[in-house]
């Protein structure tokens, strides 16, 4: 019986090892795929459409239809002012933002601001 329980133990230590490296390699390559699929954030300033009865929230809103909410939207914000403003995206989210209606254009700054919290 103990023969038959040893011949069982090396072929489970050998599936083991496989199973902890293949994990090891999922895990590494986890954060250079999701750079490749558009999730790096970058920031970007966007030109909207200018209105007569604009409210203090309308950048805000406009930003809200990509992230989901205000709140998300004013936490990604760097600076804001009638008819443009700066937030912190993902490319897939800039692409998105930039096919919102009263949107007029989005493009990456290329100018270095602080990155602290985003």
């Amino acid at each position: 019986m103990a023969k038959t329980t040893m011949q069982l133990v090396a072929p489970l230590v050998v599936l083991m090892a496989l199973a902890v490296a293949t994990i090891t390699v999922t895990v590494a390559g986890a954060d250079t795929s999701a750079k490749r699929r558009g999730q790096e954030i970058h920031l970007f300033e966007v030109t909207v459409r200018m209105l007569d009865d604009m409210d203090d929230d309308y950048n805000y809103q406009l930003l809200a239809t990509v992230l989901g909410s205000v709140d998300a939207a004013r936490s990604a914000t760097f600076e804001t002012e009638p008819g443009t403003f700066s937030a912190f995206l993902t490319n897939n989210q800039a692409r998105k933002l930039s096919k919102v209606p009263g949107v007029l254009g989005v493009r990456e700054r290329d100018d270095p601001v602080p990155t602290e919290g985003h």
